[in-house]
Order: structure tokens, then sequence, then C-alpha cells
């Protein structure tokens, strides 16, 4: 497994004013510290390449601090990131069924909105009529943004991961051949076969 290339926080689910750090440079703990400033609320996404993991935090400002600093220590593990993870905050499990599925657009997921997916992986038929709807929502149709599907977990602790559906490079438009074979990714995960 590779190690993490980038990381970054997020306070309040403003991705657009992420916090964003080179893995093998994470800041000091008075840094985060001084970012956190007493939040009761943060989230951490780990990149591999365009695809990334996330996890999120909410309580106490010791316990979310406590909660960052966890997952700065993860980082040290680099290509072991997956196991330290699980041993400092329990997550990712293995085998665990996401809750649902979400289009967005990375680092913009607030300000452009989301496309939920409840049924995963849709049918065949429902392909077509979910196709159809990503293109027509305001995630399909933006062009400034790469694209990424999340799978979105509630336990033990709210995380997710995404993987790529526009091609780098490209008019960052939803790509069908990439959404499509997505499921395949999300098998991958539940067997343990992490980013």
């Amino acid at each position: 497994m590779s190690a993490p290339t980038m990381c970054q926080f997020a306070k309040d689910g403003l991705w657009e004013q992420a916090w964003s750090f080179p893995s093998d440079r994470p800041p000091s703990l008075p840094e985060l510290d001084g970012y956190l400033a007493h939040r009761t609320e943060v989230a951490f996404e780990a990149f591999f390449g365009p695809a990334f993991f996330g996890v999120r935090l909410s309580g106490t400002t010791s316990e979310v601090k406590a909660f960052g600093i966890k997952c700065l220590n993860a980082l040290s593990a680099q290509s072991w990131f997956f196991d330290a993870l699980r041993r400092e905050i329990g997550c990712p499990g293995l085998g665990q069924k996401p809750d649902f599925a979400e289009i967005g657009c990375v680092n913009a997921w607030r300000s452009i909105g989301a496309f939920r997916m409840t049924e995963l992986p849709p049918t065949v038929s429902e392909f077509e009529l979910l196709w159809s709807l990503v293109c027509d929502s305001p995630v399909g149709r933006d062009t400034d943004h790469a694209k990424a599907i999340e799978f979105a977990f509630k336990h033990p602790i709210e995380h997710w991961f995404g993987i790529p559906i526009s091609v780098e490079g490209g008019p960052n438009l939803v790509s069908k051949t990439l959404l499509a074979s997505a499921d395949q990714a999300l098998i991958r995960w539940r067997h343990g076969r992490f980013l």
C-alpha cells in the first residue's frame, strides 16, 4: 500500500478553506493547536494521488485536539497509514457497507453541492437514470473542479473514502465510465484493499 501524498484539515466542513500540507511534512503540535483554536468539530483527509480517505469528529475542544494529534500520529506510519489510523481512532473497518454515497467536487463539496445516492451499487437499469440525474445536477454541470464519489460510513466514527470520477487533466466532467466502475472500488475497499 502506498503512503499518503498530501493531507488536509477542514473546520466546520469548509473544504474550500482546507489547511493542506505534504504528508511527509505535517504541522507541529503548536501549529495544530493554533489552527484548531478551540474548535468542537474538525475533519481530516489523506490523499493517495486523486483518491482520498477522510474522517470527522465533533466533540469537546480537548477531544477534537486529541483527534487531530491522532490523525497526525497515523501519518508517521506512511505505508501503514490505515493500520495506524485504525489503532488511533478505530476506523476504517473491514467489510462495512457504506451508509450512502455522494458525488461531489473535490474541495468544493459545500459550495457546489453534492449528489447523494442511497442505493449502492445501482442496478444496470437504475444506472442510466442516475447518470442522467448526475449530468443535470450542479455537480454534473461544474467544469472547474475535479469530481469524486465518496462512500460514507457513520460508525464507529464518521468517515469516508473517495475515488476520482473525472479524468485528470480533462474538462473536469463526471466520467460515465469511471462512475460505472466505482462499485469495483467499493468491493475492494470492503475486502480491506484500501486506496
